[in-house]
């Protein structure tokens, strides 16, 4: 299967490069619905990019329903118009514009999530709670194990909106929660952050639950701050 690059005038953040040469590919007929994709060191040269770069990026593509793994094979799922919606989604996580946007968003709900899983959670809900937390203490690079936790706990809170809006909008930041993890002790902070509103919700806590929240989104916030003094931009 012979894939053409895109050039471009300024370089993309990767996770773009690859969707949009993806999306070329399927308009092309070179790649179809159900298709399984070429091996990753074949993706990779055409792209210009390093195997792990790519590998993140089909992260994201899973996690978002593009690309489904089926055993050791990565099969296409989705057709180039959910494509161009999910490159929109990337477009908006890096943009510098939308990140104040996204912690506004980020603390109106989650601390009314951690106050509700509070009162709802389940034991069920606990123990996937505890798994959450385990799994990125674990693992300093498990970004998606940061989503993960995010996302039980808007479950737990058992309100199907503030479940599904969660599960958007961690497809909108997952690009930056990536290049955050490649910052110092941000793993570390997080992984505390996650310890101590699992445990207040399992104490059903609501006002220190809904206080490590707040904190743990500052935190996020100080980041982005300092990404912005260091470099002059935002991350």
């Amino acid at each position: 299967m012979e894939l053409e690059k895109i050039q471009y005038p300024v370089s993309p953040t990767v996770p773009k490069l690859v969707l949009d040469n993806l999306i070329a590919a399927i308009e092309n007929g070179k790649i179809r619905v159900g298709q399984e994709l070429p091996p990753e060191r074949e993706l990779a040269d055409k792209f210009g990019i390093s195997r792990n770069s790519l590998r993140e990026s089909l992260s994201i593509l899973n996690f978002i329903g593009i690309v489904e793994n089926r055993g050791n094979r990565k099969v296409l799922v989705k057709n180039a118009d959910y494509f161009r919606k999910a490159n929109s989604l990337l477009e908006l996580s890096y943009s510098p514009d939308t990140f104040t946007d996204f912690m506004e968003f980020r603390r109106t709900n989650e601390r009314e999530i951690a106050r509700l899983a509070c009162q709802r959670a389940t034991e069920e809900d606990l123990e996937r709670l505890r798994k959450s937390v385990e799994r990125l203490e674990r693992d300093e690079t498990d970004y998606l194990a940061d989503v993960q936790f995010h996302v039980d706990l808007a479950c737990a809170s058992h309100n199907t909106i503030f479940a599904t809006m969660l599960d958007y909008v961690n497809c909108l930041i997952l690009e930056l929660r990536m290049r955050f993890f490649e910052r110092e002790d941000y793993h570390g902070k997080t992984a505390e952050a996650h310890r101590r509103i699992y445990e207040a919700v399992k104490a059903r806590d609501e006002e220190l639950a809904v206080y490590e929240m707040g904190r743990h989104l500052k935190i996020i916030e100080n980041y982005e701050d300092q990404g912005t003094t260091e470099s002059g931009v935002k991350a």
